[in-house]
């Protein structure tokens, strides 16, 4: 099973009303898609969201990923938020929530994508660097 998290930090409570209009659509199509076995959110605070999606096979997941109101919404997502990263994992279990946050906070697995860094990758990234 392919197991892709994604956590989304909004730049504003003026992007709220547009990333709620996309996160229907995308959770309309959601439901009418195969090979979708389990979808969750979470949100924290007011501008931070959490996804995570169980997929039979990653051709599932890409099907839903690359058509439809999701696409559109991905590239809506990076004028809307500061902060968008995800990862995907491949197991036999459903994770929990609070072992898919660890994921993030630790990076063990290599598998974090920082889509829009924040001001503190940046920072991160040019510290390693140097």
């Amino acid at each position: 099973m392919v197991i892709v998290v994604t956590r989304l930090h909004l730049k504003g409570i003026r992007a709220l009303p547009l990333f709620t209009l996309h996160t229907l659509k995308s959770i309309w199509q959601l439901k009418k898609i195969k090979g979708v076995r389990f979808s969750s959110y979470r949100k924290e605070g007011l501008l931070t969201f959490w996804t995570m999606t169980g997929w039979e096979n990653i051709d599932a997941m890409k099907q839903f990923r690359n058509h439809g109101a999701h696409l559109e919404a991905m590239k809506v997502s990076r004028k809307l938020a500061d902060e968008l990263q995800y990862i995907r994992l491949e197991t036999n279990d459903r994770p929990s929530w609070q072992e898919c946050k660890q994921r993030y906070t630790r990076n063990t697995t290599n598998q974090l994508h920082i889509l829009v860094p924040s001001v503190v990758h940046k920072r991160c990234i040019w510290i390693i660097l140097n």
